[in-house]
């Protein structure tokens, strides 16, 4: 077989894969229903579930790049390569969607700040986050604010206290302790959330302090503190929204707004 009839039919494989996997997350992923001051910041979420399908999971790893199916192939588990192959895909299907320039997945290939922010150098000025338990992923942008999310099972068993006397405002881990049973986990993984949120909103990890940002969740989530460098507390929106579509009720999700600095207007007075 001549070289150019080989290339057209790789081409043509690698388009049949991206058809496969942009019709599975058409049908599968849902856009999260978000508070109007969320919308209005030109912000997006998408969930969607995972899907135990080998052949969509190798067309999904048709469109990575070689850099991330060498990282997929050092996972222990098939089903921990999986998942990272298909939260690759979805972060492409995402920037297909937040584009809306017609570009193969292929060529929407993230990189990241330093410290971790994902970034799309295709779609400047959108802030991009994403998360994934092992129910489901999500993906979010916004062309209007910096973007934070996180997704956590509550499933999980987790000894929360000691956790939220290490790592929480001393308020919250009051909030954990007067919790009990599974309320306990819940409240835990709610303020786990936001905070983890609201660390990635502003290009950070956990390991930047989860106590920098200090939440309550009566009556409904807010922020009452946050890093002076950040800006005021007032700059920073969060909400907790429904993964219901993921069927699964025992999730806990996250997003944070940290909304542009509003310039300071000088005054200028007449002259005698």
């Amino acid at each position: 077989m001549r070289q150019g009839e080989a290339d057209r039919r790789d081409g043509g494989a690698v388009r049949a894969d991206e058809a496969v996997v942009t019709d599975h997350f058409a049908a599968a992923a849902s856009r999260l229903p978000l508070p109007p001051v969320i919308e209005a910041a030109g912000t997006t979420i998408l969930c969607a579930a995972f899907a135990n399908d080998d052949s969509l999971t190798a067309a999904c790893g048709r469109m990575l790049s070689a850099a991330e199916r060498e990282r997929a192939g050092r996972f222990a588990t098939a089903e921990l390569q999986r998942a990272f192959v298909q939260r690759r895909a979805f972060r492409r299907y995402a920037a297909a969607q937040a584009t809306g320039d017609g570009a193969p997945l292929t060529t929407h290939d993230f990189a990241a700040e330093p410290g971790g922010r994902p970034w799309l150098p295709t779609a400047g000025g959108v802030s991009w986050s994403f998360s994934s338990c092992r129910q489901g992923m999500l993906a979010a942008w916004s062309c209007g604010a910096e973007v934070g999310v996180d997704l956590e099972d509550r499933a999980r068993q987790i000894d929360c206290l000691p956790l939220a006397s290490r790592f929480f405002d001393a308020a919250e881990a009051r909030l954990v302790a007067e919790a009990s049973g599974a309320f306990r986990v819940a409240t835990f993984l709610r303020l786990w959330c936001l905070k983890e949120a609201a660390l990635k909103a502003i290009g950070k990890g956990i390991v930047a302090g989860l106590d920098r940002f200090v939440f309550t969740l009566e009556p409904t989530a807010r922020l009452v503190a946050a890093p002076q460098e950040q800006g005021a507390v007032t700059r920073f929106t969060a909400s907790e929204p429904s993964c219901d579509q993921l069927q699964h009720s025992g999730l806990a999700a996250a997003v944070v707004l940290r909304m542009p600095a509003v310039p300071v207007r000088q005054s200028h007075s007449a002259g005698p």
